[in-house]
């Protein structure tokens, strides 16, 4: 399985649970788990529904793929064992704050330190 916390989406997210995507409303945000043989049909939705300025990225064991969209367009990055400083600085300065880690990032999320 795949796991997202999405941010910076609209319930427009709901219409991916007719392909089998398991959503849940977290406050404003969303929690989507999704087999794995599904990860292309959400990018296809999140590079076309993710605001610009906002980030989104799902695990999936080891591996975590990062969106994100830019002013000039979507980024795609796929990290292993949490470690690409690259990712960690543009995930830094789209929310104007600094994380010891991608780990430790994701590890704070209430969600994903189920996953992680």
């Amino acid at each position: 399985m795949n796991y997202s916390y999405v941010m910076g989406m609209d319930d427009c997210i709901m219409q991916l649970k007719q392909h089998g995507f398991f959503i849940e409303k977290d406050g404003c945000n969303y929690t989507v788990s999704f087999p794995k043989d599904k990860s292309s049909v959400y990018e296809d939705f999140v590079c076309s529904h993710l605001k610009v300025g906002y980030w989104n990225e799902y695990i999936q064991g080891d591996l975590v793929v990062f969106l994100f969209h830019l002013p000039d367009g979507i980024k795609r990055y796929e990290v292993l064992s949490y470690q690409n400083s690259e990712v960690l600085a543009l995930c830094e300065k789209l929310c104007e704050c600094k994380f010891q880690s991608i780990y430790s990032m994701l590890k704070g999320n209430h969600f994903y330190s189920k996953y992680i």
